[in-house]
């Protein structure tokens, strides 16, 4: 803790900060964040962040590299040496890659057992920051609804190559991840690859390449107000009937493993083109979609990325939950009768998840 004070001063006093040669490489601007704070600076700095005040001393050369270890789970503003960076703030921690995934025979027990009290076909897996894992029926191909819409992103985010945000990605990506916009996804879809069957091509290609082979879509949404939009053994116990959008449970949590590793500078994403700083936007947006999903309302009041979807007979939800120990992924589909049975098993399986984590 010494260390951390003699970095980190809790005055009120001065010391010129130097804001026009002052360099902020971590936090940047509509990230995750979860308290380090990485730069260059020539004299002191002065820094605000929940709601507290510090005055940050470089070391030899001006580089500085220290956690604030006052950090809100929620939207808030970072001020450093006079530059304003929204943020949003993350459990201390909480941005590092996963362990390998390893099956946790409890848990896949666990996940059965509540499979087998829900009304519908289900599938979830789940990936702990220690590698623990567990998974039933991850590997059936359910309807991929508007999950397939992370996909779509993260292949968008392999061609952008420099800030989303300077892109004309950028305002479709708010729309898909707040509101999981069909005509936002169909926009992705045509920068993408021209058209919406060029863009569903280039995502399924993208994630072949990834590994992720039972990923498929055909063409775009429908934009009809009406529509909607080791590891464990990964077998097929009960699958739906097939779609012309498909993906399964294993899929999609290997590759939120895999954003929530980019995040942390590491793993397939950043070797295919997703820098940590477009991953750390990407999980700013899915932070903050309006509905909860089925996932959330089991995550204990944890901030939770996530990518749900719906149709009249299905319900999805790809979600990385972020706790002091790291991040835990966790994927639940639903096709079937949709019942109070589907959202019982998503909150069931998040609190499964997170029962290290008490």
């Amino acid at each position: 803790m010494l260390h951390l004070l003699a970095a980190l001063l809790a005055i009120l006093g001065g010391g010129a900060h130097h804001a026009a040669r002052l360099r902020v490489a971590e936090p940047r601007p509509f990230e995750v964040w979860d308290g380090r704070l990485r730069g260059r600076a020539p004299g002191v700095v002065r820094v605000r962040a929940g709601g507290r005040r510090y005055t940050l001393v470089p070391g030899r050369g001006g580089g500085f590299s220290v956690r604030v270890p006052h950090v809100p789970r929620c939207d808030t503003t970072v001020a450093v040496g006079g530059r304003r960076i929204p943020v949003y703030g993350l459990p201390r921690g909480a941005l590092r890659p996963l362990a390998p995934a390893r099956d946790d025979r409890r848990l896949d027990r666990v996940l059965a057992s509540l499979a087998g009290r829900t009304t519908p076909a289900v599938a979830a897996y789940v990936h702990r920051a220690d590698g623990s894992a567990g998974a039933w029926n991850a590997g059936a191909e359910f309807e991929g609804a508007s999950t397939l819409k992370l996909p779509i992103m993260v292949a968008a985010l392999e061609r952008i190559g420099g800030e989303p945000r300077a892109t004309p990605y950028w305002a479709p990506f708010q729309a898909i991840t707040r509101y999981s916009s069909n005509e936002a996804a169909d926009e992705t879809l045509e920068l993408l690859g021209g058209s919406e069957a060029g863009g569903a091509a280039d995502m399924v290609a993208a994630m072949r390449s990834l590994g992720l082979r039972h990923t498929y879509m055909y063409a775009g949404y429908l934009t009809d107000p009406d529509a909607g939009g080791g590891p464990p053994p990964v077998g097929a116990e009960d699958p739906p009937p097939a779609s012309f959008k498909y993906t399964t449970a294993s899929d999609m949590a290997r590759l939120a493993a895999w954003l929530a590793d980019a995040a942390a500078g590491s793993g397939p994403l950043v070797r295919h083109g997703v820098s940590r700083h477009e991953a750390r936007e990407l999980l700013y947006l899915m932070l903050h979609a309006a509905d909860p999903g089925l996932v959330g309302p089991g995550a204990g009041g944890r901030p939770v990325a996530h990518k749900i979807g719906w149709l009249e007979t299905s319900r999805d939800d790809v979600a990385i939950i972020f706790t002091h120990r790291g991040p835990v992924v966790v994927t639940v589909y639903a096709e079937g009768p949709i019942d109070g049975t589907v959202y019982a098993f998503g909150r069931a399986a998040a609190a499964a998840a997170l029962a290290r984590d008490r």
